[in-house]
């Protein structure tokens, strides 16, 4: 079975379809409560708190690793 290569660009292309849409920073800022809120609420809100959770998980684990501590 064939694996699909990997797009190492993902999150800058998702940064560059943002800002043609100017819905960057539509989110606010990404609390575990307001995330929370907006997978409740469903439909636009529920993705962009998808993306907010996955885009700080990702972050978190980058910090983890250039911190050593892996």
């Amino acid at each position: 079975m064939a694996r699909k290569k990997k797009d190492k660009k993902w999150i800058q292309k998702a940064d560059d379809k943002m800002a043609e849409k100017g819905t960057e920073g539509a989110f606010g800022k990404a609390t575990p409560s307001k995330i929370a809120e907006g997978k409740a609420e469903g439909g636009l809100q529920a993705k962009r708190a998808t993306f907010a959770q996955n885009m700080k998980r990702i972050s978190a684990r980058r910090h983890h690793r250039k911190s050593g501590r892996h």
